[in-house]
């Protein structure tokens, strides 16, 4: 008995050393071609470099070297467009002192856009006031515009190619309260849209895809992070498939737009870059992803 006990001591210590120096920095690329039939011409073969759940806490103590390594990654990919769903820290704002900088050196030619994580709200730093939430709040805004970022809060803004365009909608976190703060209004951010446009909505929690952007709108792609993929994931499995319906990849559905035809929506989630609590990751490689929208 106390030799199985051994072995097993072992195989956890091996499992975590694996997880923690090799894991948590095996950076990986993931490319996804999605088909549309509404697609605009301009805009077929359009690659999106998708990052989520930066989490910059977990590249202090000896991992500060990465954050160069995930830049020069997503800029490799030369996409169209960068965009970060969610979660840019985990506590709080000045968690990015010292990697402002080289996330500053992301540069695609339609620009980096950004949304809120739940872990962007400064929530989970128990010693703040209210008032230092708020400020903590504006200091993480006011990071990512010296960054270069365009931060949606709840709006939505156009790319153009020609006479052809696609609108970026990004709302703030939208999850399953008390843990997860439910701030988005979609009524706000799509407001003024044309109708037929075709949309590409930034939500971090992947829940708020059924709840309601599904029911509520006609967003072709949904772009998602939050889950991490459990941080462990093993044979296309991970814990994490207890508590989310959709947690890792593509998903869609169907369903008659507005106008009566027919509609698949998308719903893609990145299993996140970063780790919390500590850096360790197993099978959920930290990932890149790469889209390209085609037309069906």
């Amino acid at each position: 008995m106390l030799i199985i006990i051994g072995i097993i001591i072992l195989l956890i210590l091996i499992l975590v050393g694996v997880g923690y120096f090799y894991g948590s920095r095996h950076f990986v690329v993931r490319e996804e071609t999605i088909e549309f039939q509404d697609l605009p011409d301009e805009f077929d073969g359009y690659r999106i470099c998708q990052f989520s759940d930066f989490h910059a806490m977990a590249f202090h103590r000896g991992h500060e070297e990465d954050v160069q390594k995930v830049v020069d990654l997503i800029n490799a990919q030369h996409c169209d467009l960068i965009v970060f769903t969610g979660d840019l820290v985990t506590i709080q704002a000045n968690e990015l002192d010292g990697f402002m900088d080289q996330l500053s050196q992301l540069s695609a030619p339609d620009g980096v856009m950004s949304i809120m994580g739940n872990h962007d709200y400064g929530m989970y730093q128990r010693r703040f006031t209210k008032a230092q939430r708020r400020n903590d709040i504006k200091d993480l805004y006011r990071r990512q515009h010296d960054m270069g970022w365009q931060l949606l809060l709840n709006e939505h803004t156009s790319i153009h190619r020609g006479d052809d365009s696609l609108v970026i909608v990004g709302v703030e976190n939208d999850g399953t309260p008390p843990h997860f703060p439910r701030f988005a209004d979609l009524k706000k951010a799509m407001h003024g849209i044309d109708e037929g446009a075709f949309q590409i909505m930034l939500s971090h929690d992947p829940t708020h895809w059924r709840r309601s952007i599904i029911p509520e709108t006609d967003v072709q792609l949904t772009l998602s992070g939050h889950t991490h993929a459990g941080q462990f994931k093993i044979f296309g499995w991970s814990p994490v498939t207890m508590v989310y319906k959709e947690w890792t990849g593509l998903y869609s559905n169907q369903k008659n737009a507005a106008d009566g035809q027919p509609l698949t929506q998308y719903l893609h989630i990145s299993e996140g870059v970063g780790c919390v609590p500590v850096p360790f990751r197993i099978g959920a490689w930290p990932e890149i992803c790469v889209l390209t929208l085609k037309k069906q």
